[in-house]
């Protein structure tokens, strides 16, 4: 039997978790939700851009020719430039470089054709809130909710230490709407408790893996900035050679045979090209390593002659590759296939309940200061960012595929449409004089928003669940996952309604027949503290 913590121990770690969960709660929560989304980035990526979804001719043209063409038609050969390879024989190869401080992302495709969606790549940026109009500081707040979500893990195990098994399992559906919210946050929370320490951990290592390198340069690399790179990430780019002067070098396609030469488990994904035509240039080929868990290496090689000048793979790389390799696959789910990312989407809705039910967990024990502005205010921020991050996701769906596919401003277009959907969510969820309806017609207005996506996206490819052409299963998959999301929403939209509606009738029955029917509220006290043990310092 797990010992009982002393009172002071107890409301302590109490306040510490409740108030961490509050204050960071709801950024977490479209964190946890875009991630689960994107956890099946690369099917969006396909199902979003009909570019991705051809056969691809990179093989039989080669990937030098398949360059020269795109550097061709682009009119210039920039200094730096990432070359991204087709998957899986299909699609285009893409092209991305800065010019003259602008971003150039292009698909390689009868000359150049400019990215023109951004659904999946603005998906994973929300889960790390990066934004380039943002820049850093939203990532590194990211980071330290991250230490914040740890924070609160640790302490919410402390005080359900003694009742954790029973916490596993406790669910009352038949109890007060109190005692449901606090049995889900408690069930969700230790179930899905594995999960969250994993996600919490590796996304603070992401985000504050290059501070500490920085950090650690001058006493445990002397100073060497090089030398500490390759230690963190495997290659440098702080002290790569000036340009040079004009030389011939290898291809690409011999370089990247090269490459494969000195790793044969690596399968190309992308080239990193510095000072290109030039006798400084470098190539970088990164990519996949078969046959091992999480396995991604990185190639540089000397582009003048292929010689290899650092090599980055399982089996060379050391203790720190391995452990970096980890953290970043267990994060990504890079294991498992479709039927664990699944099982992890599952998790993070299931991370994302457990944030909105300690908020309302946090108000019903403060139910006699409701009246105060900042219950007032959490209550609906939780109904306005809760629900109203659904209708923006669903909202940029459609605008996905609503908008003109060849229209130069509907990258931006979709953003705007999910910025603007989420700000009126917020606006009306704090607006409204009737609190109660809140949830039901949000997500019934996310459901419908869905309902027509896949419909819709017959417009631009035929290989997805209506279109008339050969199906593509990716396609088909995200086509289905849409409808059920949709469903999903439009059948709790309708039980929440009902469930409001029991509740009205409720209110206006005598308080006698209103008791018989909504008895409960085990474990919870009304002066808005937890039911601390009768007799001597745990959760009762």
């Amino acid at each position: 039997m797990a010992k009982k913590l002393s009172r002071h121990a107890f409301t302590t770690f109490w306040d510490v978790h409740a108030f961490t969960g509050v204050i960071g709660g709801l950024l977490l929560y479209v964190m946890f939700l875009s991630g689960g989304i994107t956890l099946f980035r690369r099917q969006l990526a396909v199902w979003e851009e009909p570019l991705t979804q051809q056969r691809s001719t990179v093989e039989q043209v080669g990937l030098q020719a398949t360059l020269d063409r795109g550097l061709a038609a682009a009119g210039a050969t920039p200094d730096e430039l990432w070359f991204y390879l087709p998957h899986d024989g299909l699609g285009a190869a893409r092209l991305f470089y800065s010019s003259q401080g602008t971003r150039v992302s292009s698909w390689v495709h009868d000359g150049l054709v400019p990215e023109r969606e951004r659904l999946s790549d603005f998906l994973f940026d929300l889960h790390y809130l990066w934004h380039a109009a943002t820049g850093m500081g939203l990532f590194y707040l990211g980071g330290l909710l991250c230490v914040a979500l740890l924070l609160a893990l640790a302490t919410g195990v402390l005080i359900h230490l003694k009742d954790i098994v029973r916490q596993f399992h406790q669910f009352r559906p038949d109890k007060s709407r109190r005692v449901l919210w606090s049995d889900m946050h408690k069930v969700l929370g230790v179930m899905g408790l594995p999960f969250q320490v994993m996600y919490a951990y590796t996304g603070a290592f992401f985000v504050f893996l290059g501070a500490v390198v920085q950090v650690f340069t001058g006493p445990a690399f002397g100073g060497d900035a090089a030398r500490a790179d390759r230690a963190a990430w495997g290659a440098s780019y702080v002290q790569e050679p000036a340009p040079g002067v004009p030389a011939r070098g290898l291809t690409l396609d011999e370089l990247a045979a090269r490459a494969r030469a000195a790793e044969p488990r690596l399968v190309p994904e992308m080239a990193r090209i510095r000072h290109p035509g030039l006798d400084s240039g470098t190539v970088d080929i990164r990519g996949s390593v078969e046959g091992v868990p999480f396995g991604r290496g990185l190639v540089r090689l000397r582009a003048t002659d292929g010689a290899v000048l650092s090599l980055d793979a399982p089996g060379a790389e050391g203790a720190r590759g391995s452990v970096i390799r980890w953290i970043y696959g267990l994060h990504r789910a890079e294991f498992g296939g479709v039927v664990l990312r699944f099982l992890f989407f599952l998790l993070g809705v299931a991370t994302c309940a457990t944030i909105l039910t300690g908020n309302w967990i946090w108000l019903a024990r403060r139910e006699a200061r409701r009246g105060s502005l900042g219950n007032r205010l959490l209550a609906r921020l939780t109904v306005g960012v809760g629900a109203g991050t659904l209708v923006a996701i669903a909202a940029l769906f459609l605008a996905s595929r609503a908008l003109p596919l060849d229209w130069s401003g509907r990258m931006a277009a979709e953003e705007l449409t999910f910025v603007a959907a989420l700000g009126l969510c917020v606006a009306w969820s704090l607006a409204a004089r009737d609190g109660g309806s809140l949830w039901w017609r949000q997500l019934g207005l996310a459901g419908l928003l869905l309902l027509p996506v896949p419909a819709l996206a017959a417009r631009w490819s035929g290989a997805g669940l209506f279109g008339a052409g050969q199906k593509i299963a990716a396609v088909v998959a995200v086509d289905v996952g849409l409808l059920v999301a949709a469903a999903a929403l439009c059948a709790s939209a309708w039980a929440l309604r009902r469930a409001a509606l029991r509740r009205a009738a409720q209110q206006a029955a005598p308080p006698e027949e209103a008791a018989a029917v909504d008895q409960g509220g085990e474990g919870l006290m009304p002066e808005g503290r937890p039911a601390y043990a009768r007799s001597g310092g745990s959760l009762g």
